[in-house]
């Protein structure tokens, strides 16, 4: 047991990174810098998820016009920590404004990841010392942006990646509580609360700790033990399952809507091979690239140690990173096996490097813990066995140093960025111009600021686009996704900008570009600065009668995919000319029609965030295609009755109208089931509070003593 001093140097061990990322990531809580990665689109969920509760929707289920033509984002994506800001800018009654709410939210969390790791380590019995040098290493990693654990992932310099600030933060809790749950048969509604929480903030790592705690029963399986075993996880699974089931029975329900963008790197779906990501292990770049190795050698100290001191507590680390690592070599190394895995198809394997990291971490205090021990038992001449943990700590802060410098030089570019982006963005007030003069135009319609190359590579605010700007500002766009959800959104980077059918049939109505650019004779100016100029574009609006040519079946989204990009290159777009989709679905009868004899008109429309309401005309019955992303919860009503609705090119809303002048009121619907599953699983953790002491007596009638016996029970308690 430590001493008193010992405790002392071993909170300055944890204390150091910590306050290192405090001071060296407060600018993503002060900068006030428009995000240019990932954390672009989370911000505007955590927008739309405050809009759609002042405005009376379903928070849990709502639509996102800003992105892919419009997607029902929470339906598919793990909404519980854009909802946490919403609630807390809620708690603090407006007196910090929302996006400031988000970065403390991202900041809190950055910062207190090491606290994280030390408690859950600590509860899963790891002496305090291992416990606290896996906590100071936790930050400190260096991948290369592999999309793990280190903080590239997550800071404006990285990939801005929110939902698995969360999730790695919930993994190593709800490993902590769950380990305490099959150990001891305690703590079922911490483990409860753990499990329900990961599984609604992300659904890969909810994922990956499911395997994970396969591998922990399995680790616990022994003779005498199986029974007691199976039925504490059995219980804590039957009710996670209940109480996460709003976020993934919808979800399985209508999967098929959710993008798999056929435009990603291999390695993101495949992973990359035993080779490689040995290679990477042995060499020190999997956990400290661009530096000495420090880290790896803490994890290969940890990995010998837990060889040779066999205990419950090793084996599982063991174990569990073996596991990860395999899984991690991906469909390179695995081959047909990895299509026995749940959900294989749209697996991204690259995102193991999280799991195995995991247990990297843990590993590193173990061997951290092996060396503060040798370390300490040194006999140095002159000097006290009191001051021996001093000693201990100076050695393992000084193995640290090599990893703290490389971070802050990393943070130090990190503020860089932000500061050239908060400046160039705060005083371009010709942008604030164009942007405030798109506020005040009539809902409805799209913008478009160029794609990554070409003239809107020019349009540069620090390190951020315009783009970047209008996202931020919850503009609908058609731009260069940050991801592609929406079944729509890859069809953007084919875009043709001197194309006036292609502005057609997105309903893109609006052009920002730099001033001076040789515009096409379709673009007529609005307004004009020094450094932009805003254009108008005619369009036929929110809906257009079309001429349905033909009605084919599309088996995957893959097919539909390639299919709506040989349509939108063709001439078909211009000409009104549109497929009618059978998607995943068996094939209809044929169907054409002619559209309308003189193309139509629209007498009214007015459109809100979820909704699209009109009045046309036709002379002649023909097909109406609402330029919406198509998704079955969208309904349509024609003078006050529900109609049918299907699946037009690219993958928007069609209805069939009969002739004459209509009202066409066109509104997302939540998925039914949210609501009350969501009850539902609220009134079980409800349920599970009131009988947490009977959840944590039954299970036990049937365990074994826990008291270590045997010759090893010396041994596991030294570890520990």
């Amino acid at each position: 047991m430590p001493t008193g001093r010992s405790r002392l140097w071993i909170v300055a061990l944890v204390g150091i990174p910590i306050l290192v990322n405090a001071v060296a990531l407060l600018p993503e809580l002060t900068s006030g810098a428009l995000n240019l990665n990932d954390d672009a689109f989370h911000y505007l969920f955590v927008q739309r998820a405050a809009d759609a509760i002042s405005n009376g929707q379903n928070p849990l289920d709502f639509w996102i016009p800003q992105q892919g033509l419009g997607f029902p984002q929470f339906l598919y994506y793990q909404n519980l920590p854009h909802l946490a800001v919403v609630g807390l800018h809620a708690v603090l009654a407006g007196t910090v404004d929302l996006f400031t709410t988000f970065n403390l939210v991202r900041y809190l969390l950055l910062v207190g990841f090491p606290l994280i790791v030390f408690w859950s380590m600590r509860r899963m019995g790891f002496s305090i010392v291992a416990a606290a040098i896996g906590a100071a290493a936790s930050s400190l990693l260096a991948g290369d942006h592999r999309y793990g654990l280190e903080y590239d992932s997550y800071v404006y310099r990285g990939f801005g990646m929110y939902t698995q600030l969360w999730g790695m933060c919930l993994s190593f809790i709800t490993l902590a509580c769950v380990w305490r749950v099959v150990q001891r048969g305690t703590g079922y509604l911490p483990a409860i609360l753990a499990s329900a929480a990961l599984g609604v903030s992300h659904l890969i790592y909810a994922y990956m700790m499911a395997i994970t705690l396969g591998v922990l029963c399995l680790v616990f399986l022994r003779r005498g033990a199986i029974l007691t075993t199976l039925t504490r996880l059995g219980i804590l699974g039957v009710i996670v399952i209940a109480v996460t089931a709003e976020m993934w029975l919808p979800f399985l329900s209508s999967y098929k809507y959710l993008a798999a963008s056929p435009y990603q790197e291999a390695s993101k779906y495949d992973s990359f091979g035993a080779p490689a990501i040995l290679g990477w292990l042995t060499s020190g770049d999997l956990v400290d690239h661009g530096r000495l190795p420090v880290l790896t050698s803490l994890l290969g100290l940890g990995l010998i140690v837990s060889i040779i001191r066999r205990s419950r507590l090793t084996t599982f680390l063991l174990a569990g990173f073996s596991v990860w690592l395999v899984l991690y070599f991906g469909r390179p190394t695995l081959g047909p096996l990895a299509d026995l895995m749940p959900l294989h198809d749209g697996l991204l394997f690259h995102r193991f490097v999280g799991e195995v990291e995991i247990f990297a971490i843990m590993l590193m205090g173990v061997g951290g813990a092996a060396l503060w021990r040798a370390i300490s038992r040194v006999r140095l001449p002159r000097l006290s066995s009191g001051f021996r943990p001093a000693v201990a700590f100076a050695v393992i802060l000084l193995l640290l140093s090599p990893a703290v410098v490389e971070r802050i030089d990393f943070y130090k570019w990190n503020t860089i960025w932000m500061d050239q982006t908060a400046d160039a963005y705060r005083s371009d007030t010709d942008l604030q111009t164009i942007v405030a003069t798109l506020d005040q135009q009539p809902p409805g319609g799209r913008t478009y600021a160029g794609l990554r190359t070409g003239w809107g590579a020019r349009m540069t605010l620090g390190q951020a686009k315009v783009t970047d700007a209008l996202t931020f500002a919850a503009i609908p766009t058609v731009s260069p996704p940050y991801a592609g959800p929406s079944i729509n959104s890859d069809l953007f980077w084919n875009f043709r900008d001197d194309d006036p059918g292609q502005f057609d049939v997105m309903d893109v109505r609006y052009v920002i570009a730099p001033a001076g650019l040789n515009a096409p004779p379709f673009y007529t100016p609005m307004l004009k600065t020094g450094k932009y100029t805003l254009y108008r574009v005619q369009t036929t609006g929110a809906a257009v009668y079309v001429a349905i040519v033909a009605r084919q079946q599309v088996p995957t989204q893959n097919a539909l995919f390639f299919a709506a990009l040989d349509w939108l290159k063709g001439p078909d777009p211009d000409a009104r000319r549109f497929i009618r989709w059978d998607y995943a679905t068996p094939a209809g009868p044929p169907t054409t029609s002619a559209g309308c004899p003189d193309g139509g008109k629209t007498v009214f429309e007015y459109e809100t965030s979820g909704a699209v309401h009109l009045v046309v005309e036709c002379s002649a019955a023909a097909t109406l295609a609402i330029k919406v992303t198509y998704h079955p919860n969208w309904r349509v009503q024609v003078d006050g009755k529900p109609v049918e609705t299907f699946m037009v090119s690219p993958s928007y809303v069609g209805i069939d109208l009969p002739a004459g002048k209509h009202t066409v009121d066109a509104t997302y619907e939540a998925t039914p089931a949210k609501t009350p599953l969501f009850v539902m699983g609220v009134g079980v953790l409800g349920l599970a509070a009131l009988l947490r002491r009977r959840l944590d007596w039954l299970p036990r009638r049937f365990a074994p003593s826990s008291s270590p016996q045997g010759p090893m029970a010396s041994r596991r308690r030294r570890f520990r």
